[in-house]
């Protein structure tokens, strides 16, 4: 399980035995949150996530990533600081953590969670096919492994790092989707995923409203394949599909 150890750990270099608490799940939704989450605060176009920490921690959060200020009532452990003092360490539970920012929190910790699991990762992408591919995928290697796979199109910035901090130490395979907007988009997924495998369904004009040009379009998703590990290490494969 998730620990507060692993998380100052992972976003600010530093180790302390006295951080310890245990984590059931992170959530992004106050109503998922449940006995022991970590809840992360994201700003959204509608909603900003900050204004729902004390709903997320009614329903059982023990710890949020924020990045605004908060109400006084909400005990702080500032991890922007170089130090985190005894004072700091003994706080009562509920916690908010303040970082830099919560989404590049979420996506180094999910870093962090990946490399701790020496998992054999695979990333999918492609304009269509992608999830298919995906449970196709998933659903075979499951047969003989233990396989973490992103549920739905959980296929993005926010969703491929929630899907990473859910593996646990049995896991084998995570098969992961990843999803295209606009150039870098899957450099930073692949960055988070570490994957060594990649698969490329096609290059349409899925989402050219965004990324501009076919030709666009495919050096996005060849992202993936410039991202895998040089030698043996790395396999890319390429799934042609006629689209109707």
């Amino acid at each position: 399980m998730i620990n507060l150890k692993d998380i100052v750990l992972a976003l600010t270099d530093k180790t302390s035995p006295l951080l310890d608490l245990q984590i059931s799940s992170v959530v992004i939704d106050s109503h998922q949150a449940s006995q022991g989450s970590l809840f992360i605060a994201l700003p959204g176009d509608q909603n900003d996530g900050h204004d729902y920490v004390q709903n997320a921690f009614d329903n059982g959060a023990v710890l949020a990533f924020v990045h605004k200020p908060m109400p006084n009532q909400l005990q702080t452990l500032d991890l922007r600081q170089e130090l985190i003092t005894p004072e700091q360490i003994n706080l009562e539970r509920p916690l908010c953590l303040i970082v830099k920012d919560t989404l590049l929190a979420l996506q180094t910790f999910a870093a962090y969670w990946r490399v701790k699991h020496p998992v054999r990762t695979i990333g999918i992408t492609g304009s269509v096919g992608k999830t298919t591919t995906k449970e196709l995928t998933a659903s075979l290697l499951s047969q003989k492994f233990s396989v973490l796979k992103n549920p739905g199109n959980r296929n993005n910035e926010i969703g491929l790092p929630l899907t990473l901090l859910e593996l646990e130490e049995g896991h084998e395979y995570a098969v992961l989707e990843m999803g295209f907007y606009i150039p870098g988009d899957i450099r930073t997924l692949c960055e988070i995923a570490q994957p060594q495998l990649g698969v490329l369904t096609n290059i349409g004009t899925v989402h050219a409203e965004r990324a501009g040009s076919q030709e666009t379009i495919a050096k996005g998703k060849a992202e993936l394949i410039e991202m895998l590990p040089p030698g043996p290490e790395g396999v890319a494969v390429s799934i042609w599909m006629m689209l109707m």
